[in-house]
């Protein structure tokens, strides 16, 4: 109580400890997996248990991906949650790989009627991003600036809501007949996926300079090939962010083109965009 000054916050540090009290700078390899593995028979036992199978396991993903988009942005913004990159790469990795699992063998068994079919786009993001994702792993304890690269890519994921939001409202059809949810997703959407798009290839341009350094060192050829193959990866996912991007803005035009002139978007016309 004498006046004195309190002293200024500390910055968050993590760091990692077993009850031996022996300290680690990161989280051992295969934490990340377990997650995913977990998301995956959660997942299954609950589009087991539903009737909308579709609408269960879009928004299991979109809850557990606008989670980890958020959190591997602030692991981006603060050089303290570096610890964090391996496991929340690994954990990235492993979902992608959990989501094609799901999508490509499992739903169709769980309800054989729904006969679900993955599209061309989707299978080329996953691929890429599963390829992006475990190199980004192998090289983020060789190559310094890999993990900010990856977890800031990662972090795209923040949109994931945005397409499933879209789906759900033309399939209750309140895209149609509720202004607000309308104005909304027309503006946030394709601002959102915009930005998905801009800040992907930032991160992309920005792992160049990272193998223009790693490279520099003269890596094996081994490596050398890989480091190539994890650019091409990433050039692909950023490419797949350009396509959706785009097709988000074309229809949101169309729709502000026909609102201009007194037409009206029935709900045939989004069916087909959903499709």
């Amino acid at each position: 109580g004498g006046g004195g000054k309190l002293p200024p916050p500390r910055s968050l540090r993590v760091s990692f400890s077993g009850d031996d009290g022996d300290p680690q700078d990161h989280i051992p390899f295969g934490y990340g997996s377990f997650l995913a593995l977990v998301l995956l028979v959660a997942k299954c036992l609950v589009c087991y248990c539903t009737e909308d199978v579709e609408t269960a396991f879009m928004s299991i993903d979109l809850g557990f991906l606008t989670f980890l988009g958020w959190l591997c942005l602030f692991a981006f913004r603060a050089p303290s949650m570096a610890a964090l990159h391996p496991f929340l790469i690994e954990l990235g990795s492993a979902v992608i790989m959990e989501e094609m699992v799901f999508s490509m063998l499992l739903v169709n068994k769980i309800k054989p009627d729904l006969d679900y079919k993955v599209t061309k786009d989707f299978l080329v993001h996953h691929v890429s991003s599963a390829i992006m994702g475990w190199l980004a792993l192998y090289f983020c304890t060789r190559a310094l600036g890999t993990g900010f690269v990856a977890v800031g890519v990662i972090g795209t994921e923040v949109t994931t809501f945005l397409p499933v939001a879209f789906r759900e409202s033309v399939r209750s059809k309140k895209i149609s007949s509720d202004k607000r949810i309308s104005a909304f997703l027309g503006v946030v959407f394709p601002a959102a996926f915009c930005w998905r798009t801009y800040w992907s290839s930032k991160m992309w341009l920005r792992l160049l300079k990272v193998g223009r350094s790693y490279l520099a060192t003269s890596p094996v050829l081994a490596n050398q090939v890989l480091w190539r193959i994890g650019e091409l990866s990433v050039a692909t996912v950023v490419g797949c962010n350009w396509v959706w991007t785009h097709r988000i803005l074309k229809g949101s035009m169309k729709v502000a083109m026909r609102r201009s002139r007194g037409q009206k978007s029935d709900d045939q016309y989004f069916q087909k965009e959903i499709e």
